[in-house]
């Protein structure tokens, strides 16, 4: 992951200990269209450590740094059973676009998934 100049890695910690983590994700090189966006991936907290606002730093660091990479936008994809999840991106501004009735299979049951997006360029952003 290091080694792909595409992609950044933001980890959280508590007490010291490594507890969580998110991707941000830019186009290649030769996607010039595409280059004003970035994408979160890989984003997660361990159960142990939830509830201490770390995904909320998680994810206004990768924030941050997209927009000192000088990125306009930020794309994201969740399923619906990670509520939490949604619930935060959606405080944070982040804005629903569209839904996949077949996002995900879990235990052998088809699970929806939705897609967001925020602008970063906006006031209050």
């Amino acid at each position: 992951m290091l080694l792909v100049p595409e992609r950044r890695l933001v980890v959280g910690r508590l007490d010291g200990v490594i507890c969580g983590s998110a991707q941000l994700s830019r186009a290649p090189r030769n996607n010039e269209a595409q280059a004003m966006a970035g994408t979160v991936t890989g984003a997660f907290v361990a159960p142990w450590a939830r509830g201490h606002g770390i995904g909320r730093r998680i994810v206004t660091e990768i924030e941050q740094l997209a927009r000192e990479l000088g990125l306009l936008v930020l794309n994201l994809d969740l399923r619906d059973t990670q509520r939490a999840a949604i619930h935060l991106y959606e405080t944070l501004g982040y804005r629903r676009w569209g839904s996949h009735p077949l996002y995900a299979l879990v235990e052998g049951e088809f699970v929806p998934g939705h897609y967001y997006y925020k602008r970063l360029d906006e006031p209050g952003a």
